[in-house]
């Protein structure tokens, strides 16, 4: 059974908790479309990856299988840790390439999507990364560490990128020189000027330090969340398609084949996410939020649907191993559905309202 059927609920508790804490702290962390969303988000790369996932480890088993030049002691501790620190050291660069290759940025960009910053947010996960992470992964394979390990050190480096999602907790003294932390990952999160492509680590922020990408937050500056080009919807499915097709009209309008080239493999900035860099300063105070109107109605609908989407994945959880690829499929492929359906109507809730009448 996958791991994720014990780590969800996890996941919502430790979301509920933050959020009262928030409140009764008096600071607003959640608002319920762009929450419903992350969520909605996060199941839907579920959904996605019970079929897609299997492609990385597929990959990587068969790279270790013929390249590997090594085997290692997996009951040795040490071996886990320096497995650890070569993993997030791999992730590094994934997540580097996912911001300075457009067609990688289009996997990648509906993790920043979100103009909240909590622990929902860390759940809008890409449903589309799968294809080429596996890559940035081939030195781990050839240097033998097992499929296994593979697959436990991936997860438990994603596992750690969950907490740092928060603004409850600040800084956090030494730890700041080497770890990653919700205070250098919420500068990763931001669209401010000296925010942009930094603090790319997983678990380390050595990485950024050594490579030149680490910034820290800047107390007198307010971090303010999102990209440039917002998404300005709530449909999740949507928010992992939408910039293949932005990159698809720019190739397509592009007249030489280096341009076309350089729309697919270029960084994803002129009409892209970055469009006001270097034409001036970024100005906090000047951005508006995307909002939607939210009838009582559909605030109802879009919890049950979380919840319902929620119950049914825990199911698919259970039930994957006895179903053949096209049922995982027409049961994953439904759900996608239901959540893009869900995200149209919070966008048109009058197309419901009138319904009702």
């Amino acid at each position: 059974m996958s791991p994720y059927f014990y780590v969800v609920p996890v996941f919502f508790v430790l979301i509920a908790l933050e959020f009262l804490v928030a409140r009764r702290r008096g600071v607003r962390l959640y608002g319920l479309q762009d929450t419903v969303t992350s969520i909605n988000a996060g199941m839907v790369s579920q959904f996605v990856n019970v079929l897609g996932g299997a492609v990385s480890v597929v990959m990587y088993a068969w790279l270790v299988e013929r390249f590997g030049l090594f085997v290692w002691d997996e009951s040795n501790l040490a071996v886990w840790v320096v497995g650890l620190v070569s993993y997030d050291f791999c992730y590094y660069w994934v997540h580097r390439a996912g911001h300075e290759v457009n067609v990688l940025w289009a996997a990648h960009v509906i993790h920043h999507s979100s103009e909240d910053f909590n622990l929902a947010t860390a759940l809008r996960q890409s449903a589309t990364g799968f294809y080429f992470r596996w890559v940035f992964y081939v030195p781990l394979a050839v240097l033998g560490f097992s499929t296994k390990m593979f697959v436990v050190l991936g997860l438990i480096d994603l596992l750690y990128q969950y907490w740092v999602h928060t603004q409850l907790i600040g800084r956090l003294g030494v730890l700041e020189r080497f770890l990653v932390t919700p205070s250098n990952h919420r500068v990763h999160h931001g669209q401010n000027d000296y925010c942009i492509d930094r603090n790319y680590g997983g678990i380390f922020s050595v990485w950024d330090k050594l490579f030149g990408t680490y910034a820290d937050e800047r107390p007198e500056e307010k971090v303010v969340y999102g990209v440039r080009k917002p998404l300005r919807s709530w449909d999740p499915v949507w928010g992992n398609l939408h910039h293949y097709f932005v990159i698809g009209r720019l190739v397509r309008a592009a007249p030489t084949l280096r341009e076309k080239l350089g729309h697919i493999f270029g960084p994803p900035r002129g009409a892209l996410h970055l469009s006001s860099i270097g034409e001036r300063p970024f100005r906090a105070e000047e951005f508006t939020p995307f909002t939607t109107p939210a009838p009582r109605f559909m605030n109802v609908i879009g919890i049950f649907s979380t919840l319902l989407g929620a119950a049914l994945l825990m199911t698919l959880y259970v039930i994957t191993p006895e179903l053949s690829y096209w049922q995982r499929l027409a049961y994953s492929a439904l759900m996608l559905a239901f959540f893009s359906a869900v995200g149209a109507l919070w966008m048109h809730p009058r197309i419901l309202g009138a319904a009702r009448r």
